[in-house]
């Protein structure tokens, strides 16, 4: 088996394994061969994992392996920080010291030397600072009132509700964090190689901070590439195989055949060639991802939800339900519910609701009705944050900010209340 068999079975073994661990949980995958693989990769594996060091170290040294997972998994922790900056910093050690010398050699213009190798090494560091240390964006009593203005609810992935740990409305597109602590104002995902969660004031720089890692992945096997065509015609393999007058006969693999000797021989910048490229590529499908999510006006964590919607469409369970005045006119907001109307015997039948007399209903007195529509198909829903590729990337780059006002210091905003609960209240 040659090396080039070997990089393509592991190079499709790390995509097929990101792609698990992404898509994994969807429920386009959920009950497929993807979704059962996930669930034995992120669960199963560790049980049993567990159970065989319970049998032999006991469970004394299963508890502090159980608190170590914990530590690493379920706060925040430097961990895949210091893990990353020691991949950079270790494979710019290597080229500097295996292949910045060999540059002269090369047909690259000396600006790469003298240049463009400091300011891509330089920009890498930044772009990683500062991604860790700009916040996410946190929603709080004082600045509650202005993240409701920045993002209204669409009364399907978000409907107005209380964070049962800050204890203030939650706005729509956030979501609390238990690691970071906190409520995050257009929360896309936590994401541990920076330490904290990518929301509204941070995304833009996470963004950069992908592009800044795919950057210096891609420049680095650029370099080695160029040092080793450089090199590989110079070499003795090159010399013995014109010599002996092979070099033709190898027709068009002749090349491919002296670059892995050169491999051989240079086994430290070939290792790194390999890895940067192959780190590069998995970081490019997750920034052209990203990107996608932005141009729709989607979030990591709103992807999700569209599968759950686009799932219950498939099966006709969810509902658009809609007050209309006595004239036919639409009143406030569309509403969605989630039904089942195929058969009571489904596990998730949810009966209609029956129809209230005439004395109980204020709106049927006055001759309001509900209309109700089965949605079947996706475009019968508009997504009312997708304002189009150039306003999203402008709402990106250019979040909103949520101002602390003094109305909201002496008031903070209180949850929603039905108007018979009010009248109720008022009346106590």
């Amino acid at each position: 088996m040659g090396l080039l068999t070997i990089l393509g079975i592991y190079i499709s073994f790390i995509l097929f394994l990101v792609f698990i661990l992404l898509f994994g949980p969807s429920p386009r995958f959920r009950f497929g061969i993807v979704g059962k693989l996930h669930v034995f990769i992120t669960d199963t594996m560790w049980t049993y994992l567990g159970k065989g060091v319970s049998k032999v170290m006991g469970d004394r040294a299963l508890s502090k392996c159980h608190g170590c997972w914990s530590y690493l998994s379920e706060q925040r922790n430097p961990s895949l920080q210091i893990l990353y900056l020691f991949f950079i910093t270790g494979s710019i050690g290597t080229f500097l010291v295996c292949g910045y010398d060999l540059l002269p050699a090369t047909s690259l213009s000396p600006i790469h030397q003298n240049f463009i190798i400091p300011v891509v090494i330089v920009f890498t560091y930044a772009c990683f600072f500062v991604a860790s240390s700009v916040g996410p964006g946190e929603v709080n009593a004082q600045n509650v009132r202005s993240a409701l203005d920045a993002y209204p609810y669409d009364y399907l992935l978000f409907d107005p509700k209380i964070c049962g740990t800050c204890k203030i409305q939650k706005p729509a597109r956030s979501k609390h964090c238990s690691m970071c602590k906190m409520c995050v104002a257009r929360s896309d995902h936590h994401c541990g190689w920076i330490n904290q969660c990518v929301g509204h004031n941070n995304h833009r720089y996470f963004i950069l901070f992908l592009y800044s890692a795919v950057q210096v992945c891609w420049y680095g096997s650029f370099l080695v590439y160029h040092i080793f065509t450089s090199r590989m015609y110079h070499s003795p393999m090159f010399k013995f195989l014109v010599s002996t007058k092979r070099w033709e006969q190898l027709g068009f693999l002749r090349n491919y055949h002296i670059f892995i000797y050169q491999m051989q021989e240079d086994k430290s910048l070939g290792a790194l060639g390999v890895f940067a490229s192959l780190a590069g590529l998995v970081i490019f499908i997750f920034f052209i991802y990203n990107i996608y999510l932005i141009a729709t006006g989607v979030t990591t964590n709103e992807s999700f939800k569209w599968e759950d919607i686009g799932e219950m469409i498939y099966r006709r369970e969810l509902v658009e339900v809609q007050d209309i005045s006595p004239e036919g006119v639409p009143v406030g907001p569309k509403k969605y519910e989630q039904r089942d109307r195929r058969h009571p015997s489904h596990p998730r039948y949810v009966p209609p609701p029956q129809p209230s007399p005439p004395s109980s209903s204020p709106k049927q007195q006055d001759g309001y009705t509900t209309k109700e529509r089965v949605i079947t198909k996706m475009r019968q829903i508009d997504n009312i944050y997708d304002m189009g590729v150039k306003a999203n990337t402008a709402s990106i780059l250019f979040p909103p900010v949520l101002t602390v006002s003094d109305k909201a210091r002496k008031a903070p905003v209180q949850p929603p209340q039905d108007k018979a609960k009010a009248k109720k209240n008022k009346k106590a």
